[in-house]
């Protein structure tokens, strides 16, 4: 018995070994999956204003929130991949009841009142956001956004050069997937999904 005590300990260390270097693999993968996703981008918490007061991104904790960051000027891109966005949540409907989120990447036109009406054209669940220019400069940039005035002609026409995605933050308000624009509202809803 002595002799098979060794043995013994060992195979037991080496299983406990064995366990542990599988749940550091397994979530040092999810960890890459994760990055791969998101395009390595770190997302985050933010708090902005909306028509009814502040609002935090971490308000929304335990259920998924999508993210599209446009603004209500927009002629066509906005308004399609906010249609996409709200069919896709009319998909999901109670199955997995999801928040929308419309952080306005024109502060200078896109008043409260503006945003408070636009969201909701798209799905009762879409809200809209805004902050002053260096705010939404900050989110946007850990969320890889890009934006930019072109075209203005002096009297305050304009439109916005900007990224098109829509952003899929888990329950644990963490980026969780960036769905590239031209994705279907079904695909959108499967992303979604996938999380659970």
């Amino acid at each position: 018995m002595k002799k098979i005590l060794p043995y013994l300990a060992a195979a037991v260390l080496a299983v406990g070994l064995g366990a542990a270097s599988y749940n550091w693999l397994n979530k040092e993968s999810e960890t890459q999956q994760r990055a791969l996703r998101t395009g390595g981008y770190t997302g985050g918490d933010f708090t902005l204003d909306s028509f009814e007061g502040k609002l935090s991104l971490s308000d929304f904790k335990g259920q998924p929130v999508l993210i599209y960051f446009g603004y209500t000027s927009c002629p066509d891109v906005c308004p399609n991949s906010l249609a996409i966005m709200g069919e896709a949540m009319k998909i999901l409907g109670d199955e997995q009841p999801v928040k929308g989120l419309l952080v306005s990447i024109d502060p200078d036109r896109d008043t409260l009142e503006k945003l408070h009406n636009y969201g909701p054209f798209f799905h009762p669940n879409i809200t809209g956001v805004r902050g002053n220019q260096y705010e939404i400069l900050e989110v946007g940039t850990r969320y890889g956004v890009y934006h930019k005035k072109v075209e203005d002609d002096g009297e305050g026409n304009y439109l916005v050069d900007h990224t098109s995605r829509i952003y899929l933050i888990d329950e644990n308000t963490e980026l969780a997937d960036v769905i590239n624009h031209g994705a279907s509202a079904t695909e959108v809803a499967q992303r979604v999904r996938m999380l659970y």
